[in-house]
This record gives structure tokens, C-alpha cells and sequence, in this order.
């Protein structure tokens, strides 16, 4: 991971963080004791998966109905249930105090947060005209709800635990904010790349610093609510100061997970931003899921094999994975009239650029191209490159997973001469993918393309 790119994933991640710590109630939640979690209400919720493990169906007239994740509660009112907007359309909060708390005399005595959709001014929903609200579509006023609420055809027993799911989703209590302080974590694993830590951590600790001296907004009303925003006085009242801590676990990856435990138990945190990491990230990313603690583009060059399921770990890219699915779709491009038949690639064992290769050989081999991979052993000097290489040919398409000290060895005067047909200099598609033309280190004049957003540190010749 190269400075450049810590930084660039750095700055996103406090964008995106930004807009979440402006979410935050102005009065942190309390716990439920009464609410017990509920598996299968929870498998409704989010997998659409009913107790007796068949899928959830779900209907609405003159359409197909949906089924299993398609009809799950999640798609539409998020995993949070507070809803959410798409063009036109608000969907409504569901959780148990939107749904269930007493009705005020008025509107500006209502205790409810502010959440778009929000109706505080509406009968309040008991556990039998919920059910019926779900299976036939009826209001708890007796209105037709919206033809984009699907109806459900749920037994009492999953009436029941998907009702207790929607209790729960109010009461759990968001670690890391107090009334005066929110507070945020980056994780920097042992391998991270020490240059990129600093560009890194400069960015963080100097964008808190920055926060904190100007807060946004003054710590007073700075809106006229009025009309259905007539309840909501805690919009945007509270000031809090933002407060940076840095984790940095030691040891074998297996430990990692249980060290961050402890650092959370003794301070929790709203969300995880950025962090830094060289070739495992896993063992931080399943600290988050468990917590169900955002994780804010991390600086990865190989996310999790498990990335893609994921909820609350957001990565920039697919990282190498992704690299080596545009790499594959270039070489096999035929409309320059170049048909690739044998790619030979070479990358550090033990490094991401490893798990490309692998990814890369997968793709062009179920095309049938040949493809020969040869590891340069960990800890070998660059030198070991120029054997690598010895026998490429001139027909072969070359693509190095290597890192700059092994690329600065390819102007070793000492290096064999590498064919400029080897090189993969390029037409059409194939330049897009790979960057900008750079000056040959190669003997002979020739021309290799680098990338010119240097995000994982790679270059591919």
C-alpha cells in the first residue's frame, strides 16, 4: 500500500464517517432489559429464512412474488429498521419504539428521535394489528399501507419472533458516543507498511484536529421544526468532540481478534476508519462483524476471501482480486486482431501479490490460455528476479506482482535482455487497464505501462 493511496482511503473514510457521526442521536440509547434477541425473527428480518427453514414469500398484487432475500424485512428498511428514501419513496422506520410508544398529546412532547418517515402522530401499533399490518397490508388506523409493502404469509410462531426481532432493534446501545464525545478507532496491523502509517495517521489526526476546532453548527437549535419535524428537538443540538484512537495489535494474526476485543472493552468506539494492513485484514473484519462496528475503508490490497458477505466492513475495491479480473479481461480482448496464448507471471511467495496470480490463472486458464507462474522464494534478493524471467519469450504475455524494490531490480544492467514483445505495451482496452506509459527500465529501449493510481503498490508489465 503506497502513501498515496493511505491517504486517498483515509480521506474517504472520514467523508463517509463524517455523515454517520452527524446520525447520532443527541441522547445515547438505553438497554431494553425486556427485549430478548430473537434468532429466527432475526433470520426473517435479514435472510428471509422462516424457523422451519423454508423461504419467506412474500406478495403484492399484479407481480411476481419475492422470496427468501428478495422478501427479506432488510431490503427496505435496512438492518438498522429506520428506513430510508429511494426517489420518491420513504420508507418509514419499523423499529419497536416507531412502532409501539404511546402516542403524545402533542407533537412537540413526543421523545422520539427525528428519522424521516416517522409518523409520531399515528395511532400506536399493538402486537395483533402489527400482524395484520404484515399479512394483509392494513394500517394501524385502518388505512391501506403502500403498494411497495409487500404481504406476508407468516405462521404465529413467526409472527411472533419477527415482532420480537423489531423490539430489539431499538434498545441496543451504541458504543462509543457519550454526551460530550464520540469516539473512533483506525487499526494498524504489525505488517502495515511504515511509510504509509505516517501519511496515514497524518491525515486522521490532523482531520480530528481540525473537526474539533470547528465543530459544525452551534450547540443550539439551528432549525424552525415545524409540521411533522414539530417533535423533533433534538435535531442537531449536540456538539460532540471527536477523539481518535489507534490499535495496533502484535503478534500472530490468530491473536489479533481477541487484542481488539480488549482495546474495545476498554474504550468502544462508534466506527473503525481507515486502518492499514499488509496481507491479512481477516481477523480485524471479523472483530467488526461481531461487533457490528462499521469498518470504514480500511487500505488493503487483498480484502477477506468472505469480503463480499460482509455487512458492516466497507472496502474501496476487491483489491488484487479485482486487479486480476481486469488484467484477464485485457488479455483475453481479441478486438486489436492479439490473441494471448501463454501469460507468464511472476510474484514474491507470501506476499498479496500471490493471491493475484492465483486469481489471474484461474481466470485465463477456464479460457484456455496457458499460464506459467513461477515465486520468487520470501526474502530472496531482487536479484531473483532476473532468473524468473530467463526464458520468456517473445510470444509471452508478462505480468509482474511484485513491489518496487523488485521492480527497480529490472534496471540491473546485469538482468537478462527481456524481448519487447514480452512486454504487453499497449492497444485499445489493455492501456486503459493497465496506466500510463512509463520510461523503459528494460534494455532495449522498449516501453512498459504502470498504473497511474498507484493503489496497491503493484506494477504490471
Amino acid at each position: 500500500m503506497t502513501l498515496r493511496a493511505a491517504v486517498r482511503l483515509s480521506s474517504a473514510a472520514l467523508t463517509f464517517a463524517l455523515a454517520m457521526g452527524a446520525l447520532v442521536d443527541a441522547t445515547p440509547r438505553s438497554v431494553d432489559s425486556h427485549a430478548a434477541p430473537s434468532p429466527s425473527g432475526e433470520a426473517i428480518y435479514l435472510k428471509g429464512v422462516l424457523w422451519s427453514g423454508e423461504l419467506l414469500l412474500a406478495s403484492r398484487a399484479d407481480t411476481e412474488p419475492l422470496t427468501g432475500e428478495q422478501a427479506a424485512c432488510v431490503s427496505c428498511h435496512r438492518q438498522s429498521g429506520l428506513g430510508g428514501t429511494e426517489a420518491r419513496n420513504v420508507i418509514p422506520p419499523i423499529t419497536g419504539q416507531f412502532l409501539f410508544d404511546p402516542r403524545a398529546a402533542r407533537l412537540d412532547e413526543v421523545q422520539l428521535p427525528y428519522i424521516p418517515g416517522a409518523r409520531p402522530d399515528r395511532t400506536p401499533y399493538t402486537e395483533a394489528t402489527l400482524a395484520r399490518a404484515i399479512r394483509e397490508g392494513v394500517s394501524s388506523e385502518g388505512r391501506d399501507l403502500s403498494y411497495l409493502m409487500p404481504r406476508y404469509a407468516l405462521s404465529d410462531a413467526d409472527m411472533a419472533a419477527l415482532i420480537n426481532h423489531l423490539r430489539t432493534l431499538d434498545h441496543r446501545h451504541v458504543p462509543g458516543v457519550s454526551s460530550m464525545e464520540l469516539h473512533f478507532a483506525t487499526i494498524i496491523a504489525p505488517d502495515a507498511d511504515p511509510v504509509a502509517r505516517r501519511g496515514m495517521l497524518a491525515v486522521l489526526q490532523q482531520f480530528f484536529e481540525d473537526r474539533n476546532i470547528a465543530p459544525r453548527g452551534l450547540p443550539a437549535l439551528n432549525m424552525a421544526p415545524s409540521g411533522n419535524t414539530a417533535y423533533a428537538k433534538g435535531m442537531f443540538k449536540v456538539n460532540r468532540r471527536w477523539v481518535l484512537h489507534v490499535w495496533e495489535p502484535t503478534g500472530p494474526p490468530e491473536t489479533w481478534t481477541e487484542q481488539l476485543e480488549k482495546d474495545f472493552a476498554a474504550q468502544p468506539v462508534f466506527a473503525v476508519i481507515s486502518g492499514l494492513a499488509g496481507r491479512n485484514w481477516a481477523p480485524v473484519s471479523t472483530f467488526c462483524e461481531r461487533r457490528a462496528v462499521p469498518c470504514l475503508f480500511p487500505n488493503v490490497a487483498q480484502p477477506p476471501a468472505d469480503a463480499d458477505h460482509n455487512f458492516h466492513t466497507l472496502y474501496f475495491s476487491r483489491g488484487v482480486l479485482l486487479e486480476a479480473d481486469l488484467i484477464g479481461a485485457g488479455l483475453l480482448d481479441t478486438s486489436a486482431g492479439k490473441v494471448t496464448k501463454r501469460v507468464r507471471q511472476v510474484y514474491r511467495a507470501g506476499d498479496v501479490g500471490e493471491t493475484g496470480a492465483h486469481a489471474l490463472t484461474a481466470v485465463l486458464s477456464a479460457k484456455g490460455v496457458i499460464v506459467a507462474s513461477r515465486a520468487i522464494p520470501h526474502g530472496a534478493p531482487p536479484s531473483a528476479l532476473a532468473e524468473a524471467l530467463r526464458d520468456v519469450s517473445s510470444t509471452d504475455a508478462l505480468v509482474l506482482w511484485l513491489r518496487q524494490p523488485d521492480l527497480t531490480a529490472l534496471k540491473d544492467r546485469s538482468a537478462p535482455p527481456i524481448p519487447l514483445d514480452a512486454i504487453r505495451a499497449g492497444t485499445g482496452r489493455e492501456k486503459w487497464l493497465l496506466g500510463q506509459r512509463l520510461d523503459s527500465p528494460m534494455r532495449g529501449g522498449g516501453h512498459s505501462w504502470g498504473p497511474t493510481n498507484r493503489f496497491l503498490g503493484f506494477k504490471r508489465v
